[in-house]
């Protein structure tokens, strides 16, 4: 592996940082992970917000399965030899409004639920975000930078403020909320949800139909055991996502769930619920329990037994478990939906972002503003027209 490391230094104005921030950009192939993967998760222990997204082995399993060719560029930024930002990213050519540019972006895709850079607490991190943009507005050739699903008020959305104010043209798109769940400590609470009392109802009422028939069994898988996976990915595939091809046997990111489970169950925040009746499994969630938090990138339920509301009722259960092991919060992870809002009414704000550099950044941005006021503008012409 061929290994480029830049660095630059960025004095603090202020008297609280004596010492220049040290930003550096280590280039080179998902294995450049493995240099900082230590001193990261260390990061992610005290840093302002610590998801298993962020994390190196998460980061680096995607990378290595959807885009093993891809140039890795890591951005950190030290404090006296400590790491207080890590900003992961990879180099591409691509387009914009059709326009070709150079870019550099998160090094993720949707399957992976959210993005952000990993940043200390306090105001080392906050100067440390100033000092990464001193770096990047300078750094290499790009001429968009690009992070989607990031959270509202993180390090990403912080990184654009800094930008937009240094006088770069920027983007911010919003994207729809993902909805979180309060999980309650107490049992009498626990019992009032959904909060949807119609659901609620029908839940009580399918639990003992089906019970009277054969027991629900429900449990967790907490290794990477790929009998277990291979299940879930089949009832993925058996339904819908498997008609359109978005499921993971086909839609190419089966790699990356499979390295993923390996990692997570290393680190011990693998959760792979499972709910079956009649030995069938009739529900599964391929989450991750996390720092008093329970995640699902991936749901998928059995259509044959769609009456019994069988994603519904794995929530139930999985509620249930979390409140058992002191999880206190049950992030669904993926787009404001319809069912998810009947078990919250809570929901964390996500943004894409973009930053323009330069002739090229500009350009792109022009046309999309141009485009989009095309776009806006065409109905009302059409129905002159009419």
């Amino acid at each position: 592996m061929n290994t480029l490391a830049i660095t630059a230094t960025n004095d603090h104005v202020g008297t609280r940082f004596p010492s220049a921030f040290v930003v550096t950009a280590l280039r080179g192939n998902f294995e450049v992970v493995d240099q900082i993967a230590d001193e990261w998760r260390e990061l992610c222990t005290e840093a302002t917000d610590d998801q298993p997204f962020y994390r190196p082995e998460f980061i680096r399993a995607h990378i290595r399965s959807v885009i093993p060719s891809a140039k890795v560029v890591l951005i950190t930024a030290r404090l006296q030899g400590r790491l207080r930002l890590v900003l992961p990213l990879v180099e591409e050519l691509g387009s914009f409004s059709k326009v070709p540019v150079r870019r550099l972006r998160a090094p993720v895709n949707f399957n992976c639920g959210r993005f952000d850079a990993v940043r200390a607490k306090g105001p080392e991190g906050d100067a440390a975000i100033t000092s990464t943009w001193n770096f990047l507005r300078n750094y290499g050739s790009w001429d968009m930078l690009y992070c989607g699903d990031t959270t509202e008020g993180g390090t990403i959305s912080r990184l654009a403020e800094i930008a937009q104010a240094d006088g770069f043209l920027t983007i911010r798109r919003p994207n729809n909320p993902n909805p979180i769940v309060a999980v309650p400590s107490d049992p009498e609470l626990l019992k009032k949800m959904p909060l949807n009392a119609r659901l609620r109802t029908k839940l009580r009422q399918v639990r003992r139909q089906m019970n009277e028939e054969s027991p629900l069994s429900f449990y967790r898988v907490t290794t990477a055991d790929h009998v277990a996976l291979q299940r879930f990915y089949e009832l993925e595939a058996s339904g819908w996502k498997g008609r359109n091809g978005s499921d993971i046997l086909h839609d190419g990111s089966r790699m990356f769930f499979d390295e993923l489970a390996e990692v997570a169950a290393r680190y011990g925040y693998l959760s792979l619920y499972m709910l079956e009746w009649k030995g069938q499994l009739i529900a599964g969630h391929f989450a991750l329990t996390y720092e008093g938090r329970c995640y699902s990138p991936k749901v998928a339920y059995n259509e044959a037994f769609k009456q019994f509301a069988p994603g519904h009722l794995i929530v139930s259960e999985m509620l249930q478990d979390c409140a058992a092991r002191g999880i206190h919060t049950y992030d669904i992870t993926g787009e404001c939906q319809e069912w998810k809002m009947k078990w919250t009414d809570e929901m964390v704000a996500m943004n894409h972002h973009f930053i323009f550099r330069g002739a090229v950044g500009r350009l792109a941005y022009s046309v999309n503003k141009r485009l989009k006021l095309y776009v806006k503008s065409r109905p009302q012409t059409d129905a002159k027209n009419a």
